[in-house]
């Protein structure tokens, strides 16, 4: 095997079980961005309710996911489950308890009782009316239930991977698979759903929520080897268990203070914050982008997203060369941030479906560069705060990082609501129905609004985030000397 400047093995794992993690996100994007495309569309525009309820139920799930995703990430620390400590494996069988339920949790956000607002299987506006909180209800706790399973999947799956992935090539190279294949689980989500929905007919709204359910099972098989537990982490596993035996772990509290006091993680949470804005909240306004927008069927949505998903893709080797040339993943970042906000501006203009495709061509290099450069600097970041702390507790931070993407995920849901509060948009109605001044506010909430983010959180970074190529390399031999 090749040596790093470290003298450190530049591999620990064989190119499967790379591409077995990398495929993690392969799995991931199948379900999560079926929900981005799909949940709020199908509550708002497929069934009718109320902007301000739907707003409303984003901000208690808001409420909730402030809790949600630091809680499980702390306990995910604070417990060493029976497993553990009889066999060494400590984050996979938490990874199986939250998936499978998770997966079967999607299907049921869109699997509300018809009879609350259909008849004969046709929205009616009355019954909706009637119902709409019962609907509400369902669509609270059903997404509540949905994000608190993914939390305990994701804080696991992703704690993993700087104890098993340890070289910073390695890393690069887990991630560069991990590119490709949400790519490809991107363009899945995106060709597939929108064939077996039909926003005038809801209950195949629930046939898509049960077929991407038992689709992900399968896609999950593939995972499995990249996030089985292996005999160096074991081992790593139990040198920790050792060494922090009798040892009191901060309360919950004190643990959130130091999490957030760190403005090398907070800064690095931060841009991944403002990426994941731009780039979802985009996503997210695609069905009203086809229908009132570019006046044409959900179908041309696959269209765009597989422009910017091609874009992503010819991108991936480009940003995988340059990270290993430049060796600076600040910098990268930062080139990532610069290009998704360019590319943005076009999409302030009516530009038609063939300049929507071609501005989203563009559009997916800023998207394969900040998907490709995440994971390697938020192991720089846990690295960093390893050495300065004497303590592995990743899962705290992942904790924290999940609850700052699904707040995004909220402030998405509550800049859409507002926008056609404001804008005077017409639930459940067709473009004739729509007064000017809403068509012009899904261009807000879909490129305007999200480049403003994306800007700001880019500047912010480059100014405040200092973790250097030198600091990290020191960090590298620091870990080695603490065996950690």
């Amino acid at each position: 095997m090749n040596e790093t400047d470290t003298g450190e093995k530049k591999y620990k794992n064989s190119m499967l079980i790379r591409a077995s993690y990398g495929s993690r996100e392969l799995f991931g994007q199948w379900i999560t961005a079926a929900f981005g495309f799909s949940v709020f569309f199908f509550y708002e525009q497929v069934i009718g309710i109320p902007s301000e309820l739907a707003l409303l139920a984003f901000v208690l799930y808001s409420v909730w996911n402030a809790f949600n995703d630091p809680l499980v990430g702390y306990i995910m620390e604070r417990v060493h489950m029976p497993w553990e400590k009889k066999w060494g494996i400590r984050r996979f069988p938490w990874m199986l308890i939250g998936v499978v339920p998770w997966l079967f949790s999607f299907a049921l956000i869109f699997m509300v009782p018809l009879d609350w607002f259909t008849i004969g299987g046709i929205r009616n506006a009355a019954l909706v009316t009637q119902n709409q909180w019962l609907i509400f209800g369902w669509y609270l706790g059903t997404i509540c239930l949905y994000d608190t399973l993914l939390t305990i999947y994701d804080v696991n799956v992703i704690s993993l991977f700087p104890d098993k992935f340890t070289g910073l090539n390695e890393r690069r190279s887990v991630q560069g698979f991990g590119t490709i294949l949400g790519i490809l689980g991107l363009a899945l989500a995106a060709i597939i759903p929108p064939f077996i929905v039909d926003q005038d007919f809801p209950a195949t709204y629930g046939t898509m929520g049960l077929i991407s359910s038992v689709v992900g099972l399968f896609i999950f098989l593939l995972v499995i080897p990249g996030v089985w537990e292996p005999k160096h982490v074991k081992e790593l596993n139990a040198r920790r268990r050792k060494m922090h035996e009798g040892q009191e772990m901060e309360r919950f509290f004190k643990s959130a203070k130091i999490a957030l006091s760190n403005r090398r993680f907070m800064m690095k949470t931060l841009f991944f914050w403002g990426y994941q804005i731009g780039a979802v909240m985009l996503q997210t306004s695609g069905f009203y982008i086809t229908t009132f927008i570019l006046d044409t069927d959900e179908s041309v949505f696959t269209i765009l997203l597989g422009a910017m998903l091609v874009g992503a893709l010819i991108s991936t080797p480009l940003w995988t060369y340059f990270s290993k040339k430049i060796n600076n993943n600040k910098k990268i970042s930062i080139y990532a941030g610069f290009a998704l906000f360019i590319t943005f501006i076009p999409l302030f203009f009516p530009i038609g479906t063939i300049g929507w495709a071609i501005s989203l061509l563009f559009f997916g290099f800023g998207v394969g560069g900040h998907w490709f450069i995440d994971p390697p600097t938020m192991g720089d970041v846990l690295d960093d705060i390893t050495v300065k702390t004497g303590k592995r507790q990743q899962s705290i931070y992942y904790g924290y990082q999940a609850f700052f993407v699904r707040f995004g995920g909220s402030v998405i849901a509550m800049t859409i609501a507002i926008t056609h509060i404001l804008t005077g948009y017409v639930e459940g109605g067709g473009i004739l129905d729509q007064p000017p001044l809403a068509i012009f506010g899904i261009t807000i909430h879909s490129a305007i609004v999200p480049a403003i983010i994306v800007l700001i959180t880019v500047l912010i970074f480059w100014k405040y985030y200092d973790l250097t190529p030198d600091v990290v390399a020191a960090n590298k031999e620091k870990l080695k000397e603490l065996d950690l």
